[in-house]
């Protein structure tokens, strides 16, 4: 079923990730995307220096003015939030929009490897915690999901993230008995599901992850079912990657529908 979808978050103008993985998936999938970009960045991280515009005074504009327009809205998918301003502002777009019966997909993009995103300050983690209960799914890595709750082992920073006041939860890049694991929490029941990793860091896969996740919820699928589908199509788009050499600039998902 298609659903009028808005996607908020970085544009990267060198490199198949954020906005423009996150649009294409959800565009192939079926659904009406639109986009406003929390900031515009010049490449991926990985290369070791980028330039980044804030786009806040752009973002209030022009949701005023959509609303003005009345255009209709479904869900919002929010990833990268670029300071403590923005997230401010946010964080009351967001209460109305679950006033109003928005759905929400947070991918709280802020930490990897165990370590912090450079710029991202405390308060910018009080901001995210508070948008926790506006979201009907909150999606960390691991490293995201012990920073948000202080909890180190994974399974109690999934409950924890429940207790924060999201109804639903997914922690991705889980080491698990030798093998990886996205862990679903909906309610109180956590769900484990097992993966076998792909050695190497591949950019945008936590992107793809989120939208196809986001898309199939949407879709109607239920959440257990679009967590495996997400799981099973990144890996499959990885290997692909892997084999053109794309493993540096993002996935070309586009080429893998």
């Amino acid at each position: 079923m298609e659903k009028h979808i808005l996607i908020l978050t970085d544009f990267v103008g060198y490199g198949n990730v954020a906005m423009v993985t996150a649009r294409a998936v959800l565009t192939r999938m079926g659904h009406r995307v639109y986009c406003l970009p929390t900031a515009l960045i010049s490449n991926t991280w990985n290369f070791g220096s980028c330039a980044q515009l804030d786009t806040t005074e752009y973002l209030k504009a022009s949701l005023e003015n959509w609303d003005a327009l009345g255009f209709p809205l479904d869900a919002v998918v929010l990833g990268y939030i670029g300071d403590e301003h923005q997230a401010e502002f946010l964080g009351g777009q967001c209460k109305a929009w679950r006033r109003a019966g928005v759905k929400l997909f947070l991918d709280p993009i802020f930490a990897d490897n165990g370590c912090l995103y450079r710029g991202v300050t405390p308060e910018r983690l009080d901001f995210l915690r508070a948008l926790l209960p506006r979201a009907d799914y909150v999606l960390p890595n691991l490293t995201e999901a012990r920073f948000l709750t202080g909890e180190e082992d994974p399974l109690s920073a999934l409950y924890a993230l429940g207790a924060l006041g999201t109804p639903g939860a997914l922690i991705t890049g889980v080491p698990r008995e030798g093998k990886s694991a996205v862990l679903l929490l909906e309610g109180a029941a956590a769900q484990i599901l097992p993966y076998s990793e792909i050695p190497g860091k591949f950019s945008g896969t936590g992107d793809a992850f989120t939208a196809l996740f986001a898309g199939g919820v949407l879709s109607g699928l239920p959440a257990r079912e679009a967590a495996q589908a997400a799981i099973s199509t990144t890996a499959r788009w990885i290997s692909s990657s892997l084999s053109e050499n794309w493993t540096g600039m993002g996935l070309p998902v586009e080429r893998y529908f």
